[in-house]
């Protein structure tokens, strides 16, 4: 399974060079343990997810979007909720739309694909890449950027283990449920997977991984 170093908590750990935590790594867990197979995970930086999954260097990924990647593959149905939103610093103006950050300098994670928002804004979405979203809330604070554009479950995760933190929720612009991309050069076949998320999700075991972080 990939693990991307730009994902950050609640969605993945890294201690040491390897993913040790984290939704990604807990829905891995236990879609190998339905499976019965013992999972590896494979540290990957954005521009290596595609060549990665595409030759089947790994078998699969978890919370991802068809839009955030390219390449063919086989998708589970969605069934991680979380939302899209821009996240402010504590004393930044209050935005009413997307179109208020026209000409704005918006916190983003290099790599990471913002349609709604380009769709939006088009060339005046000023950019402020961070390497993750730790950084991206990092350089916000630092008053570098007075928002950020960043996932519901990563910044209430924050708020949640630093109370001080100041930022505030600003703007939810795009709600969805994420999806795992299986590789089509994988062995294990994709039926299995289908079947095992399927039970995962009707057990319970899903909603118990979301809970232990939200």
């Amino acid at each position: 399974m990939l693990a991307p170093i730009d994902q950050s908590m609640p969605l993945a750990r890294f201690q040491n060079g390897a993913i040790s935590g984290g939704i990604v790594k807990d829905v891995g867990d236990a879609l190998a343990q339905r499976l019965n197979r013992r999972v590896v995970y494979l540290n990957a930086d954005t521009p290596d997810v595609t060549p990665f999954l595409s030759g089947g260097r790994a078998d699969g990924m978890c919370y991802v979007m068809p839009f955030w990647i390219d390449g063919d593959y086989n998708w589970t149905p969605p069934f991680l909720p979380d939302a899209e939103m821009i996240a402010a610093r504590h004393d930044a103006p209050h935005l009413r739309s997307l179109k208020d950050l026209k000409d704005k300098p918006v916190g983003t994670v290099v790599g990471y694909r913002y349609p709604r928002v380009h769709q939006v804004l088009g060339d005046r979405f000023q950019r402020v890449d961070a390497a993750n979203m730790d950084r991206n809330i990092e350089q916000m604070v630092a008053g570098k950027v007075p928002y950020t554009i960043i996932s519901e479950a990563t910044l209430a995760y924050q708020q949640r283990i630093h109370p001080g933190l100041k930022v505030r929720a600003e703007l939810v612009f795009s709600a969805y449920k994420a999806q795992c991309a299986f590789s089509k050069q994988s062995e294990v076949p994709f039926e299995e997977v289908s079947k095992a998320i399927d039970a995962l999700i009707k057990d319970g075991s899903i909603a118990q991984i979301l809970a232990r972080y939200r």
